[in-house]
Parts: C-alpha cells; sequence; structure tokens
C-alpha cells in the first residue's frame, strides 16, 4: 500500500461520477469536510492482497503517530488509484480501507473515509511546513518473533570438550580469524587490492558494467573454466553413492504461493523481486524453490529414501553493493544445489557424514584446507547432533567453532556446516555448506508413504559440495596466488587450464608439423593450441607463460627429426624431455576423473582476437 501523508487547514472533497468499480454509498457521503486534518491519500496494491490485516497494522500505528507528531486533529483516508500502476482488485481496497477506517477510530481519533471507486472533485490547502507532505510504502510485514537471549560462540575441540572463546588457545590460522571475524566482530585488517583480480582480467572474468552491480561477465577463457567447473559439480554429485534426479527449473516464483512467501520472508531484503503488473515474482536465491516444487508432486516410497535431487541454479541475491566481491561475493551465482530426503534423523546424520567427506576432499584435491563454522538454531539441536559434529571434528582432526543462535525463533533448519578456507588476503572465505532442514518438507508438503502406508515427512540435507561455481573459482585463483607466493609460478590445475598444450613452430616451415602434433593430441580431448603467429620465437615463449599455458614446446628441426619434445611443465617450473605420446599420456593422468570441453577460443593465435 502506497500513501501520501498532508497536513491540510481544511481537506473538502464531492462525488461527482461512478467508475465500473464504485461502491454504492449513502447521500450523507457524496460530500465531505474537514478541518486540522491529516490527509492520507491511498493506492492498495496487487501484493496487498491477503495480507489486509497486517498491511492495516503497519498503516494505522504509522498514521496515529504522524498525526500525534504534526498535531493533526482529525485523519481524511482518501482512495486515490495514481500512487501505483499495480492496483489491487477493488474487494481488496475496500477491506483494507474499511479495516484501516476501524483500527484508526478505535483509538478515539475522528475519521472519515472517502468513497472508493467514484470521481471526485477535491480542494485541499495543505500547511507547508517541512513535515506537512510525506510519502509512505507499506508493506504489511509480520512482526518477527523476537530472539530470546544472544548468540553464543564458543570451540568444540577434537575431545569434545567446549572451551571459551577467551579460553581457546591453538587451531588454524583460519580458525583464529574465524573467531576474530564470527565471534568477535573482527575484521582482518585490509592490505590493498586482492591479488587473484589480477588473474581474473588474465582470464575474462569481470564485472558486467551495463548490468546491475554484482553481475559478472566472462571471456571465452573464464567461461570454459567455468562450465568446467559446473560440470565437474554434477559429476561429483551423481558419483556420491547417492541415487540422483537431475532437474532444470524456472528462476521465478510467485509470491502468492504461501510456501514460497513463507520461504522467501527469512531472506528479507536481499531478495530480487520482479512485478508484472499483475502478480509480483522473486528470483530464487538457491534452487530450493524449484526442487521442492516438482518432489511435492512426486509418489514416493520409504523403498526410494534416501535419494538426492540436483541442479547448477542460477540464483538471485541482493547482496550489498560495497560488498560485491568477484567471483566471491555476486547478486547473481550459479549454485550447484543438492538436496539429499532422509526418511529419518539417523539416515539424515549418516549421509550429512558422506557429503562433509566428499566437501572435504574436493578442497584437499586442490591443495587447500578447510576449517568449519558450525551453526546450530538452538542449544537443543546443538545437543541433539553434538555426538555427530565431534565425530566430524575427530575425523578431521579440527577443532571447530561452535555458534549456537538465539532462543525463541522457529528456523527451519538445525545444524549447518560453513566450511572455511584461508585466502590470500588471511581472510576466512565460506564455500563448501551442509545443512539439516527439517522445517521445508511440512512447508511444501512433501511427503513419502511409510512401510505401513503413513505419510512422513522427509528430513532434507542442502549441500553445496564445492559452494557456488563462482566461489570454487576464487579458491582455484587464490590457490594459484598462493603458489606464486612460494617463488614459482602460479598454475592452475590442468583439468582446468584453457590451454593445456602450447606448440609453437619456430617458423612457418613447421606450422605443419606442429599442426599434425596438434591433431594427434585432440583426438584424445586435449585443449591444444598453436601460436602459428609472425612473432619471434622468444616472444612466442613468454606469450605460453603469459597463458599460463600447462605445457608448452617449441616445435623445430630437431624435434620434427627426433620425434621428442623439450616440454615446459608450469607446475614444476622446469623443462622436460618426452615424446608426443607421453605427453598425452601424462595429461590424460593428471585430468583423468575431471570434465573435458574443447576450446572456446580458436586454436591458432593467429586468428584469435584480444580481448
Amino acid at each position: 500500500m502506497r500513501a501520501l501523508y498532508i497536513h491540510a487547514d481544511s481537506m473538502e472533497f464531492e462525488v461527482k461520477d461512478r467508475t465500473k468499480v464504485a461502491e454504492d454509498i449513502p447521500d450523507d457521503l457524496h460530500n465531505g469536510k474537514m478541518d486540522e486534518v491529516l490527509v492520507v491519500f491511498i493506492t492498495v496494491e496487487s501484493e496487498d492482497e491477503g495480507k489486509t490485516a497486517q498491511v492495516a497494522t503497519e498503516a494505522s500505528k504509522d498514521i496515529l503517530a504522524t498525526r500525534e507528531r504534526i498535531g493533526a486533529e482529525r485523519v481524511m483516508l482518501y482512495p486515490y488509484a495514481h500512487l501505483s500502476s499495480s492496483l489491487a482488485k477493488p474487494k481488496a481496497s475496500i477491506e483494507l480501507l474499511d479495516l484501516l477506517k476501524d483500527m484508526i477510530s478505535s483509538s478515539g481519533v475522528e475519521v472519515v473515509r472517502a468513497p472508493f471507486g467514484w470521481y471526485k472533485a477535491f480542494d485541499v490547502k495543505c500547511k507547508g511546513h517541512p513535515l506537512s507532505e510525506l510519502s509512505r510504502d507499506f508493506k504489511g510485514k509480520e512482526e518477527r518473533q523476537a530472539p530470546k537471549g544472544k548468540d553464543v560462540y564458543f570451540v568444540l575441540r577434537t575431545d569434545g570438550k567446549e572451551v571459551s572463546i577467551e579460553e581457546y588457545k591453538g587451531g588454524s590460522d583460519c580458525l583464529r580469524f574465524m573467531i576474530d571475524k564470527e565471534a568477535l566482530g573482527k575484521e582482518a585488517p585490509s592490505s590493498g587490492e586482492p591479488e587473484y583480480l589480477r588473474l581474473c582480467k588474465k582470464f575474462g572474468i569481470q564485472w558486467e558494467t551495463m548490468s546491475d552491480v554484482g553481475h559478472m561477465s566472462l571471456a571465452p577463457p573464464g567461461a570454459m573454466m567455468f562450465d568446467l567447473i559446473s560440470d565437474y559439480s554434477t559429476e561429483i554429485v551423481n558419483n556420491s553413492g547417492i541415487n540422483v534426479y537431475n532437474v532444470k527449473g524456472t528462476n521465478m516464483f510467485s509470491l502468492d504461493e504461501p510456501a514460497v512467501k513463507e520461504h522467501a520472508d527469512l531472506f528479507g531484503d536481499r531478495l530480487y523481486s520482479i512485478d508484472t503488473g499483475k502478480k509480483k515474482f522473486i528470483l530464487r536465491y538457491a534452487a530450493c524453490h524449484q526442487q521442492f516444487a516438482m518432489i511435492r508432486n512426486w509418489n514416493i516410497s520409504y523403498k526410494q529414501m534416501p535419494f538426492g535431487a540436483f541442479e547448477v541454479a542460477d540464483s538471485y541475491r541482493l547482496e550489498q553493493s560495497g560488498e560485491t566481491m568477484l567471483c566471491f561475493r555476486t547478486r547473481r551465482l550459479n549454485m550447484p544445489d543438492f538436496h539429499v530426503m532422509c526418511s529419518a534423523m539417523p539416515e539424515a546424520h549418516e549421509y550429512f557424514t558422506l557429503l562433509d567427506g566428499r566437501i572435504y576432499d574436493e578442497i584437499e584435491n586442490i591443495g587447500r584446507d578447510y576449517d568449519m563454522l558450525i551453526n546450530f538454531s538452538s542449544r537443543k539441536a546443538f545437543d541433539d547432533n553434538r555426538d555427530m559434529v565431534r565425530t566430524l571434528c575427530e575425523k578431521h582432526g579440527k577443532d571447530a567453532l561452535i555458534h549456537i543462535y538465539p532462543e525463541g525463533i522457529n528456523y527451519y533448519w538445525t545444524v549447518n556446516i560453513e566450511y572455511h578456507m584461508l585466502d590470500q588476503m588471511n581472510r576466512p572465505r565460506e564455500i563448501g555448506t551442509v545443512q539439516i532442514d527439517v522445517g521445508n518438507a511440512k512447508r511444501f508438503n512433501i511427503t513419502y508413504a511409510d512401510e505401513k502406508g503413513g505419510r512422513q515427512y522427509p528430513i532434507i540435507l542442502h549441500c553445496a559440495v564445492i559452494g557456488s561455481i563462482e566461489r570454487f573459482m576464487y579458491a582455484l585463483l587464490d590457490s594459484a596466488v598462493r603458489i606464486e607466493k612460494t617463488g614459482v609460478p602460479g598454475y592452475l590445475p590442468t583439468w582446468i587450464t584453457p590451454d593445456q598444450v602450447r606448440l609453437m613452430p619456430m617458423s612457418g616451415d613447421f606450422v605443419s608439423a606442429a599442426e599434425a602434433i596438434a591433431a594427434e593430441l585432440r583426438a584424445s580431448g586435449i585443449r591444444v593450441s598453436v601460436d602459428d603467429t609472425d612473432s619471434t620465437v622468444g616472444k612466442k615463449v613468454r606469450k605460453s607463460k603469459q597463458d599460463w599455458c600447462s605445457y608448452s614446446a617449441v616445435i623445430g628441426e630437431s624435434e620434427v627429426a627426433s620425434g621428442r619434445l623439450k616440454v615446459y611443465v608450469r607446475s614444476e617450473n622446469n623443462d622436460a624431455e618426452m615424446t608426443a605420446e607421453e605427453l598425452r599420456s601424462r595429461i590424460k593422468d593428471e585430468t583423468h576423473g575431471y570434465p573435458v570441453r574443447p576450446m572456446y577460443l580458436p586454436a591458432n593465435l593467429s586468428k584469435r582476437c584480444e580481448f
């Protein structure tokens, strides 16, 4: 509901003609006048339908408070359809206006409501002081249940002992920085521009300036990396040992759906919304809505439990513009969202532990490590899940930072683990996550038939094994920067390097020989580029290093004659002699189990544009 307040010496109206939606009114309401009045011009909007009580309550409190603040003696409610293009149905508008009038009247204030749906002439004499003209936009948000108490933080050691933040000693650098940030509210001091941004520029990863804040664009190298990570996230889930349903869906959901609205309200100001004029939609912030909307219609038996649903879902979160961070914190992200339906809590704990293991495996595969921030919705949730999380701490040899939310709020989840790595700027960065959800099955009416034919609500695990596609890309780039800090060239894993092999003919005479070797390697799914430009060999070598090629070799007379290549191996910062077949075999071993995609750029450098 939108409103315009006018503090007036007087307000007078006269009914002229009725519109097709006009309400029936008695003769004494064809004219009206009030002196020393707060006039409230009101447009009831389509989004107010279904929550008139909340909107009227919110608006009446503000109108009464404003009347008292400015010293107006009376209130006139004046229907006015020109403050919004998204109008509620007449019945809902009249209902809200009547309710608003009753609420104001019940407080002892004289109030008049002008007729709805009539053409009216009016004369208003605005007082003209600084508070005489005010605008309002009422959403009718329900008052949230106030939490009881404060957030509680402590460290759970691998031996199961709970240690206060003040008494805790030891732990990794990452855990110490997590304690400072999460429990003590202290950020690590800024140390200039993050170095990974240099690599973003190199691979064509940047902000799209023609879009909203926080939206990325990817040139061919970055686009290839993105798609390979997306492919890999899908392979991880489908090889998890859990039966998986791979799905695809929309990114837009109607707030008219109670389950959608209730779930969306948990995310507050972080929602993107779209108003079509007839309905209001939200853009999803994860794959939850789509997967739950599908699964609620499935015929599920206990015999199929557990099972998972998976989608790499484009998701939207209205992050603060000053907090966006290339690859790490974006407004449009792509979440490889995996939801596992479990029949009971013991089964949920079993598969929660399985997913935790996969999350650790994947970060270790890129040479990094995690520390855990484990959130609980209540102390009871901690007590109920304590044995499981202590076992995880023991398994990983890691103490964990525990965060227990204030009591008194009925969260849909019980335990959520955020897996943090320490980046090059000494800041903990959440990448992977897993969570136990005990509320959304009921909210979306997802059920399964138990052994006796009864209907039961499953427990749902939410998991992003490698985090969002963008965040895993961030982890790879940050890892490359860390490698550079050791005094050797940084490098990416071979499976994701845009140019896995660069062949450099010494002159035009050897281009055909380089092309023949390239064709042989490409037949095995290896990405090979050929520098067939007129540059000198020295410039070609420098270019291959600037492009972060995993392997590069000059092709000249001796290589053609002997069949042996002197290959620069970037990960070793050294040259190694090998045949083309040995190079092929080495790359296939390194990339085994990882996805394969062809080049997103012309293979010949002479045909490539600069970007």
